[in-house]
């Protein structure tokens, strides 16, 4: 995959597509890349974007039925608003813990990450820069905050032009209701957005940490490493990791380890050649010295034991 996201419009492409892997996530998703995925979640992997584009916007869907981290890109050219309609646990995009209701602004200049703990629903809308070139100090201003959608004002507008999409596409064929569509959700941003100042998120010294320990794991994950090591590395207490993880990302500091382990064992094992590569090797490359409860945890995580992913066609 390109490290590059392209930008395309197609005015009046509705979107409404369920994926249960990657490669369907990743087409359904337009114009946004990405690049580092682990499953959170057990069982079967499921998700829907929906969503329409117009001339200089697209706005939707994103539902998400179990806990993930991605590492990507959001439009090119863009100012995306993220807001949270659904969560039954915990939500974090960039260092900013989200609750039902707040709506954050993501630019297309650095990447962003996203770590949910179970089923979301996100209301997304990415504007071309140029339909919004006189706001652009002033939304870019809103970044690495996060606001409250009150009244619901732009959760409204969303869905009512999704729904007048669905029910009347003919909508769309015309150039003059896809401009006054764009408008009219482009002053629902505005308006949401006018008269707050945004929330930084009060994050403890600890939740603080758990952020540089969470990059830090992605970069290390084949060293040795355990808690102890860990609390020693960044000078909290076990304890303090321990709650801070639970509070941000749902999981014990442990668990969050295991599971981005068993995410890199089922992609080596994907990718191996079956006549070549054997489970226990893999397994031992990410830690995992008992073989017997490695393929119960993957099993439990992937739905099938590891030997049978190495038989099958990688899906990424």
């Amino acid at each position: 995959m390109s490290e590059t996201q392209e930008q395309l419009f197609q005015p009046g492409l509705i979107v409404d597509e369920e994926f249960s892997d990657y490669s369907v996530m990743q087409s359904s998703a337009k114009n946004w890349l990405f690049f580092t995925k682990y499953r959170f979640g057990s069982g079967k992997f499921y998700g829907r974007h929906s969503g329409v584009q117009l001339n200089h916007l697209q706005f939707g869907h994103a539902e998400r039925h179990e806990g993930m981290m991605y590492k990507g890109l959001s439009p090119k050219d863009c100012i995306t608003i993220a807001l949270l309609q659904k969560n039954r646990g915990q939500v974090c995009v960039n260092r900013l813990k989200m609750e039902v209701g707040d709506l954050i602004v993501i630019d297309d200049s650095k990447p962003y990450d996203f770590v949910s703990s179970h089923h979301t629903l996100m209301s997304i809308i990415s504007i071309h820069k140029s339909l919004i070139a006189t706001q652009i100090p002033f939304i870019l201003s809103a970044t690495d905050k996060k606001f409250k959608d009150h009244n619901n004002i732009l959760s409204n507008i969303i869905e009512s032009k999704w729904k007048a999409s669905l029910e009347t596409p003919s909508l769309l064929d015309n150039t003059h209701e896809i401009k006054k569509m764009e408008q009219t959700i482009v002053q629902a941003v505005q308006q949401s957005l006018t008269g707050q100042s945004g929330d930084s998120s009060h994050l403890t010294k600890g939740e603080e940490t758990a952020f540089e320990i969470k990059s830090y794991l992605l970069d290390a994950l084949e060293e040795t490493m355990s808690i102890h090591s860990i609390a020693e590395k960044f000078e909290l207490s076990e304890k303090t990791i321990e709650n801070s993880f639970k509070s941000l990302f749902g999981i014990t500091p442990k668990h969050f380890i295991m599971l981005l382990k068993l995410n890199h064992a089922h992609k080596d094992l994907q990718l191996a050649n079956a006549q070549i590569a054997n489970v226990s090797d893999i397994a031992i490359k990410w830690g995992f010295a008992h073989f017997g409860r490695f393929s119960s945890d993957y099993k439990s995580l992937f739905g099938v034991p590891p030997s049978i992913t190495l038989k099958q066609k990688a899906t990424l």
